[in-house]
Parts: structure tokens; C-alpha cells; sequence
């Protein structure tokens, strides 16, 4: 005689009520719209970075790689920022990042200064000649997105325009 074992219930998702149906078929259509335009920004994103970083490397020359200027420009927006940080941001290993920085420095864009909080921190901060130079390369890169978005319309404008304000809000850029 074989023992029979009790029936245990497996879990279920509660079944939405009648009048929740609608936006139950709601919210799994904007979840489904969220997947094909996440797959869509995944593949043009790409693109526009290339596009930045050729326009970004015709203008910084031989001054700095595109790596650095991503450094410089990380150093600009976080004031005070530390070594740590900025190998994080790159995604790089420490000694990667101190050598960028130390290069920076020799080169008059960025200062190293010890905290005032805790002497074994690093603080980094752009120099007005950094500064100078960082405006420069973005300014010149404006103007070469802007000759390769020149040929859509306004309208075409206007919509890649809401859909960076999309963007901010979905992944909290100000």
C-alpha cells in the first residue's frame, strides 16, 4: 500500500477583480511597450555615443583621449570627487584611474588636494584651465551633433527632445 501524500497547494498570483482586469491588460502592455523601446534605445545609444565620440576626439585632439576628457568632465560635474570614484564611473582599476589623474594634473586641468575630513582622501577638483579646455571640446562637439541633426525637421526635433526628458525622469539625470 502506497502512502498518498496531501495535496499541498501551489501559489498563485491573485486573480486582478473583474473591474481590475483593464488595468491589469494595462500595465502588461506598458511593461511589453517598455521591453521593445528598451531594445530600441539599447541599439541606437551605441550609435549616438560613437557619433559624440568621434565628434568629441575631433576636437580634443592630441590633448586628450577620449577617456580623459571623459575623466575631466566626470571631475567637472563632481567636485570634490575621489580617485575610487572615477575609476568606478570609467568602469577602470585604480592604478588606471590614478595614472589618468596624475596626467590630468601634470597637465594643469585637475587638482589633487587632501580632504579636510579625512587626510587620507584624495579630493579632486577641475582648474579653470581644465575647465576652459572641457568647454571647449563640448562646444565644438555641439556644433557637429547639431550639423548631424540639422536635416530633421522640427517636429523630428521636438520629439527627440521629449524623449530625453523621458529619459532624465526614467534614469534621474537633472
Amino acid at each position: 500500500m502506497t502512502a498518498v501524500s496531501p495535496r499541498i497547494p501551489t501559489p498563485r498570483s491573485p486573480r486582478p477583480a473583474v473591474g481590475d482586469r483593464p488595468k491589469a491588460r494595462l500595465a502588461a502592455a506598458s511593461a511589453s511597450a517598455a521591453q521593445v523601446v528598451a531594445g530600441e534605445v539599447m541599439h541606437v545609444m551605441p550609435l549616438v555615443m560613437d557619433a559624440m565620440r568621434v565628434a568629441m576626439r575631433s576636437q580634443a585632439g592630441e590633448q586628450l583621449s577620449v577617456p580623459q576628457f571623459r575623466c575631466l568632465s566626470f571631475v567637472g560635474r563632481e567636485p570634490g570627487t575621489s580617485i575610487g570614484s572615477v575609476a568606478a564611473f570609467l568602469g577602470v582599476t585604480m592604478p588606471t584611474a590614478s595614472a589618468m589623474i596624475d596626467r590630468l594634473v601634470r597637465a594643469g586641468a585637475v587638482s589633487m588636494n587632501t580632504s579636510t575630513r579625512d587626510r587620507r582622501r584624495q579630493e579632486l577638483e577641475i582648474t579653470p584651465s581644465g575647465r576652459a579646455q572641457l568647454d571647449l571640446i563640448e562646444q565644438g562637439a555641439r556644433v557637429e551633433m547639431a550639423r548631424a541633426l540639422a536635416a530633421r525637421s522640427a517636429a523630428e526635433l521636438e520629439k527627440v527632445r521629449d524623449g530625453l526628458t523621458v529619459l532624465r525622469a526614467a534614469f534621474g539625470v537633472t
